[in-house]
């Protein structure tokens, strides 16, 4: 039977156990660190994707600015045309006033030649009594005929006053309804950017929710390593704290900016609105006057038929008269809406530089905001590729060590006195 015999080890073979066993427990808290950092650099980038995209919807708002900018220009178009229409109106009530004002003067000439001919006719009466019934049958006929022309002349106007007050009613009608439009697509835009703005919290909540789940597992494979894992951690930490700071203070700026717009957007609805109801009571306060001068006109003219035939020029003079005051009416009426377009389209170009503002600053603060959260992630990234560049050169130093204390301990140990028997 053969004797086992002890073998004392020398102090070089028990350093180099030691140091096996040191380097196996290296190697462990190393690949805890590694573990570690490979989680740091799955939450930078899932960090990195939540801000591309806010980002994205920040571009995607930026667009919806401009598409609301196109269709202010394109209402001021749609201003300066109608504007144009009513210029054009106005040259064609001129010119019909103008030859109004012919027709009149020729009437007059021929009511001077009628005066005329009845004198003759009077002359002639005085000679013949035959002649003189005969002149008078015509110039009845003449009266009868003027007061034809007469009621005809007045049923014209008549017509003319409907017309304007229907012309200044839908004008008015189109107005409001172009303001209730308006003012529908500032509430809509209201409405999209505050739904914004909830997708938006949302998204940053369920981003702080990742990163505490994140940071507990951290936490928890913080208190299994050593010394240099909780200092890793606390600076994760003190990180993700910074980053969460910067996300809260960027919401706030996007909540003021959407507030702004919203009450930018309330209040050119609300100057609009104004406008639309100063327009509709000047219209209706010019289409009341109307029909008051038409209705004592109609009064004026049922007097005059009633009276005798006698009173036939002050009638024609007071009916000319009514002409004047209908005719500087309908100009001061077309006068007050070219004003009245003039200061829509104004206003409608005021709207419209303040919502390309708005964009322009929206647009300004997406870009640096985008190139903020590019930068926080690049600096990120950099520091986590040199910590896991450090973990890595830490890791192939205790393989190292691990590999050197294989060799020493598999080394042929040097012989103890007393020296085993043969």
């Amino acid at each position: 039977m053969t004797e086992v015999k002890k073998v004392k080890l020398t102090a070089q073979e028990i350093l180099a156990a030691k140091n096996v066993a040191a380097a196996n427990k290296s190697i462990t808290l190393a690949n805890q660190s590694l573990l570690s950092a490979n989680m740091a650099v799955v939450e930078a980038m899932q960090a990195l994707e939540a801000k591309q995209m806010i980002a994205k919807q920040r571009e995607d708002a930026a667009h919806r600015a401009k598409a609301a900018q196109e269709a202010a220009m394109e209402n001021k178009l749609i201003a300066d045309q109608e504007l144009l229409a009513a210029h054009e109106a106005g040259e064609r009530a001129r010119s019909e006033a103008q030859s109004a004002e012919i027709a009149k003067k020729i009437a007059a000439q021929e009511a001077a030649a009628a005066l005329k001919a009845a004198t003759e006719a009077k002359k002639i009466a005085a000679q013949e009594a035959a002649m003189a019934r005969k002149m008078a049958a015509d110039q009845a006929r003449a009266k009868a005929q003027e007061a034809a022309a007469a009621k005809k002349a007045e049923a014209e106007a008549r017509k003319i006053a409907a017309q304007e007050v229907a012309a200044a009613k839908k004008l008015a009608d189109e107005q409001a309804k172009v303001i209730a439009q308006e003012l529908a697509a500032a509430k809509h835009a209201a409405a999209e950017a505050k739904k914004i703005a909830m997708q938006e919290a949302a998204s940053a909540k369920k981003i702080a929710a990742e990163q505490a789940k994140l940071r507990a597992q951290q936490a928890l494979l913080a208190r299994k390593a050593e010394a240099e894992a909780r200092k890793i951690a606390a600076q994760q930490a003190a990180a993700a704290m910074k980053e969460a700071a910067a996300q809260a203070k960027l919401r706030a700026q996007q909540l003021a900016a959407e507030k702004k717009a919203d009450a930018e957007a309330k209040k050119v609805a609300l100057q609009l609105a104004a406008a639309a109801k100063m327009a509709a009571d000047t219209a209706r306060k010019i289409a009341a006057q109307e029909d008051a001068a038409a209705k004592k006109a109609a009064a004026e003219q049922a007097k005059l038929i009633a009276q005798e035939a006698v009173a036939a020029r002050k009638a024609e003079a007071e009916a000319r008269k009514m002409a004047a005051q209908q005719e500087a009416a309908a100009k001061k009426a077309v006068a007050e809406q070219e004003r009245q377009r003039v200061q829509e389209a104004a206003a409608a170009k005021k709207a419209a530089a303040e919502q390309a503002k708005i964009a322009a600053q929206e647009l300004a603060a997406a870009k640096r905001a985008e190139a903020e959260a590019r930068k926080v992630a690049a600096a990120e990234a950099k520091a986590i590729a040199m910590e896991a560049a450090v973990l890595r050169k830490n890791a192939a130093a205790l393989k190292k060590a691990e590999a050197e204390a294989r060799k020493a301990a598999s080394a042929t140990p040097e012989p103890v006195w007393p020296f085993p028997a043969e």
